[in-house]
């Protein structure tokens, strides 16, 4: 009997150590988003009503998002509640993650930058502010949505008499803005490609190439002197390719092999 007594003193500061280290912010995806399943931490806090309302707004103008420009994105909520927590996630319409997100105050970026959530500090904010950069090439729907899940809690470290509220906003992009741009005319082959792409352009003069993954991450940008672009570095998948010279640009989709 004594055995399992201690056992059981034990476990205590495990399991405290568990229940604080969600207050400094959860990973993996519970954003409530269609690519994170649409789970949200709804599935373990429950039975709180706090009156929860979250929102969220961005300096995206009305006319839409253009492609590489960095927004601030803010998440809030109204609820009765003293403790809350939030995660988001940015996705377009294919409901791959988007962007690239830099922390603002008492939050942090997750999940290898496709998430923001709270940090141990903001707990006891009802404002959290940091940026999003928009994808430099196109996205799929030339949409994007930023889901989020806020935990509205009582305070007491459990997960029970807890209220989890999401909400989510779309962006359409700048079409208008683009098109002044996207005149350039460019091929690229072969597509897909193993190790060396060939883009073709009329004028190679000040020609940059930027290629993507789908989180919005720069995997390669370089001076476009040739048709030939070495891509033997890139892991295979699907990116997003992006060429300007002077103030046109053009863009296409690549599949690495």
């Amino acid at each position: 009997m004594k055995k399992n007594y201690y056992l059981f003193l034990l476990m205590i500061p495990f399991a405290v150590f568990a229940l604080l280290s969600n207050s400094g912010g959860k990973t993996g995806g519970y954003s409530g988003s269609p690519g994170d399943g649409f789970t949200s931490c709804s599935d373990c806090h429950s039975g709180g009503n706090f009156n929860a309302v979250p929102n969220i707004s961005t300096t995206i103008p009305a006319a839409g998002f253009e492609y590489g420009v960095t927004y601030e994105v803010s998440v809030s909520v109204t609820s009765s509640s003293t403790r809350h927590g939030f995660q988001l996630t940015a996705e377009d319409a294919a409901n791959a993650k988007v962007g690239s997100f830099t922390a603002g105050s008492n939050n942090q970026v997750v999940n290898g930058g496709t998430h923001v959530t709270h940090t141990a500090g903001g707990t006891g904010d009802t404002v959290w502010t940091f940026e999003w950069t928009a994808p430099s090439t196109a996205v799929e729907g030339n949409e994007i949505t930023f889901y989020t899940a806020v935990n509205a809690t009582n305070a007491n470290g459990g997960t029970s008499g807890d209220q989890v509220v999401k909400t989510s906003v779309a962006y359409n992009l700048n079409s208008i803005g683009v098109a002044d741009k996207d005149l350039l005319e460019m091929s690229i082959y072969p597509n897909p490609a193993v190790d060396v792409l060939n883009v073709s352009i009329d004028d190679y003069q000040d020609a940059q190439v930027q290629i993507t993954d789908l989180t919005g991450k720069v995997v390669l940008t370089q001076a476009l002197s040739s048709k030939e672009v070495n891509i033997s570095h890139l892991n295979s998948g699907l990116y997003m390719l992006n060429v300007q010279s002077g103030n046109l640009q053009a863009n296409a989709k690549l599949l690495k092999e």
